[in-house]
């Protein structure tokens, strides 16, 4: 064997290892978002944090691990760490409205009103028809006593999504079915 082709050897069998991690990477994220849509939150949480940790993720699946461990840690009532999994995310894909939208949902239910309001205006201002961050800037409002204010969004939310039980329910002051 020469040189050149012990080179050649060894540099396909890198890119297969490379291949196998990515491929385990990305399917530890898929298996991660099947958690998640289970509600087996630490679960995905476990499967997210092992995709995110291995290095192999390519760049739009690492923002996309990040979000559903960020949505995974909200559910569970770990906000910091979601706002942190959302922030980091936002460093790779600053113009994510879903992202910004995350964010001041987490920020919102921690309590931390000021810093979410300027999420949910970016949100907004990049998909002024996401009916998600209409809803989210009316339970902004409301948590800040503008119960007029919050109809309005909420109604901005049912507009766009006419079928959400659970924005009807908020535009009409009722109980959701």
């Amino acid at each position: 064997m020469t040189r050149k082709s012990g080179l050649l050897i060894l540099a396909l069998a890198l890119a297969v290892g490379v291949s196998e991690a990515g491929a385990d990477a990305v399917g530890d994220s898929n298996i991660c978002y099947a958690q998640f849509a289970t509600g087996d939150y630490r679960s995905a949480i476990d499967y997210c944090t092992r995709a995110i940790d291995s290095g192999a993720l390519p760049e739009e699946d690492l923002v996309t691990s990040l979000l559903n461990r960020g949505v995974a840690f909200k559910s569970v009532g770990e906000y910091d760490r979601a706002i942190a999994d959302y922030t980091r995310a936002l460093a790779l894909a600053p113009d994510d409205a879903l992202l910004y939208q995350n964010r001041a949902n987490a920020l919102r239910e921690k309590g931390d009103l000021a810093p979410a309001l300027g999420d949910i205006e970016k949100a907004i201002e990049l998909n002024p028809d996401s009916a998600g961050a209409w809803y989210v800037r009316g339970a902004l409002a409301e948590a800040l006593g503008n119960r007029d204010v919050a109809r309005r969004y909420y109604m901005t939310a049912l507009g766009l999504d006419p079928q959400n039980a659970v924005y009807r329910s908020k535009a009409f002051g009722q109980e959701a079915q």
